[in-house]
């Protein structure tokens, strides 16, 4: 439940009531109702009266993604005081590939530094959720020819099962004109992508990654 919507529920409850029972004051209830706000210690009692918890979720902004990448080995020039989790930041880089050429090479990256980390169930549930199923393909094969691992290989069964067959770009520019740019990834076309960037440039930028000191 969103703040929003939990306010509007407090709208609706005695009041008084809930003084009664948290010890929270009626000009602070009343106040929370009409600011959307409410103290941290305050708002524990009053929701767990409410028979709600407070939970807290990671900003899924590009510093957190950026921070979280950071975090699990990545070398972007950020601080690692991301806190998404492996899969969120692995979702959140889909949807930012989209418009960013650079995580093309963060998501293999990532994937091959935590390759441990990785449920292929949880993680092609990413993928679907993301509504980037190709793309993840994309990145988990590429991650699998650079640094194979068993667990690339069942998640790519379940993505493989799952596959858009429609051809599309990863990356929309203005020169999607000219196909033959296009079309010299083999490990993208397989994923029905066409893309800027060679199988052999992304190799060849990840084995200097993990030759730095910063990621071993």
């Amino acid at each position: 439940m969103r703040a929003t919507e939990f306010f509007s529920k407090l709208q609706s409850q005695n009041l008084t009531h809930l003084q009664a029972v948290t010890g929270v004051s009626r000009q602070a209830l009343h106040s929370a109702v009409k600011s959307h706000n409410m103290r941290l210690d305050n708002l524990k009692v009053v929701a767990k009266a409410m028979h709600f918890e407070v939970e807290f979720i990671p900003a899924k902004t590009e510093d957190n993604v950026l921070a979280s990448l950071a975090r699990f080995g990545v070398p972007v020039a950020h601080s690692k005081g991301g806190n998404l989790s492996f899969e969120d930041t692995v979702k959140e880089s889909l949807l930012k590939a989209r418009e960013d050429g650079a995580y093309e090479a963060f998501v293999p990256f990532l994937l091959v530094k935590s390759a441990t980390r990785v449920n292929p169930l949880r993680l092609a549930a990413k993928g679907f959720e993301a509504n980037q199923v190709n793309t993840l393909g994309y990145f988990v094969e590429m991650a699998n020819v650079f640094r194979r691992h068993p667990r690339f290989g069942r998640l790519l069964d379940l993505l493989t099962a799952a596959k858009n067959p429609q051809t599309e770009f990863l990356l929309t520019t203005n020169k999607t004109g000219f196909p033959e740019l296009f079309e010299k990834n083999h490990l993208a076309l397989k994923w029905n992508l066409k893309v800027r960037g060679t199988v052999e440039d992304h190799m060849r930028r990840w084995a200097k990654w993990a030759k730095s000191p910063k990621n071993n």
